[in-house]
């Protein structure tokens, strides 16, 4: 009984032993990404309680796709298509020169690096052989 508890506690939980590099490099590109979310957040002037929230929340999802769940995974593609989608609203309002304009031309710029990183994460996340290790089963080590 001791010995499975010494092991839990011992044992890495996120072996990256049989992790394929494409699914390490696209968790990087997401923490990237991520940095560069809250950046543009804090320049836009977001709040301290909505940044917490925002926080909190995307460094969930990143760390349960970096765990190898599939949920997550498809989490982290439908927030990314919710980026992309006001991204391109914003360009066009940007395009539009319309009078109030809310983001700033440094904000834009590390808005666009943003989705870019976050689309190449998202297809390394989704090439081959991370779908291979997203879709084995992740089975406990019991003595």
């Amino acid at each position: 009984m001791f010995n499975s508890l010494f092991k839990k506690f011992n044992s890495r939980p996120n072996d990256d032993s049989d992790k394929p590099k494409q699914v390490v490099k696209g968790i990087i590109l997401l923490y990237i990404a991520f940095i560069l979310s809250m950046i543009t957040d804090w320049l836009d002037g977001i709040g301290v309680v909505p940044f917490i929230v925002v926080f909190l929340f995307i460094s969930f999802f990143i760390s349960s796709t970096n765990q190898g769940k599939k949920w997550a995974r498809v989490v982290m593609l439908i927030l990314v298509f919710f980026n992309l989608v006001l991204f391109s609203s914003n360009i066009v309002q940007l395009l539009n020169n319309s009078e109030m304009e809310k983001f700033t031309n440094l904000v834009m710029v590390f808005y666009a690096v943003e989705i870019a990183v976050e689309i190449v994460a998202l297809v390394l996340l989704f090439s081959k052989p991370a779908n291979a290790w997203f879709n084995v089963k992740k089975t406990e080590i019991v003595d």
